[in-house]
């Protein structure tokens, strides 16, 4: 079943997109904006993907790279919570966003997870922002993200 939120500040599902920009832009401070939000499962397999890419199609990078890349995805991906999708009902409503959204099941998962937890989804993937809004789910960029997290808290 998909995990919620039991927190007080403000939870984000990140696909893997985000994660992605998060960790180019922000190296090392990256930690602290991935931690305390959520990610599927999922994400673990895009990212690595996406190195693969960059090493086998791309040759932007050495396997010896690929490899230590990899690695660091591993201890950021232990610092962001990650859920997945496991009961029926969830499978079921994740395929009704696919079909009527005519999205990827991998990105309705995403979708699924933010709508179902009643949070923003963050992604850099411009059709699924646009979807987002249809399924009635707020979705937004990264930048959007850290301009929020750069906004001090109002307590009291």
């Amino acid at each position: 079943m998909l995990k919620g939120d039991a927190g007080s500040a403000m939870t984000y599902v990140l696909d893997s997109s985000a994660i992605a920009i998060i960790l180019k832009r922000l190296k090392e401070q990256s930690i602290e904006v991935l931690d305390g939000n959520i990610t599927l499962d999922l994400a673990a397999y895009e990212l690595g993907n996406m190195i693969w890419k960059e090493c086998t199609l791309r040759n932007l990078i050495s396997s010896e790279d690929a490899a230590s890349k990899a690695e660091q995805i591993a201890r950021i991906l232990e610092i962001i919570e990650q859920t997945k999708i496991e009961s029926p009902q969830d499978f079921k409503d994740t395929m009704k966003l696919a079909t009527k959204l005519k999205l990827t099941f991998y990105d309705a998962s995403y979708l699924q997870a933010a709508k179902k937890m009643k949070t923003s989804l963050v992604t850099e993937d411009n059709e699924l922002r646009k979807k987002a809004e249809k399924a009635g789910v707020k979705a937004i960029t990264v930048n959007q993200l850290l301009n929020r997290l750069k906004k001090p808290s109002k307590t009291g």
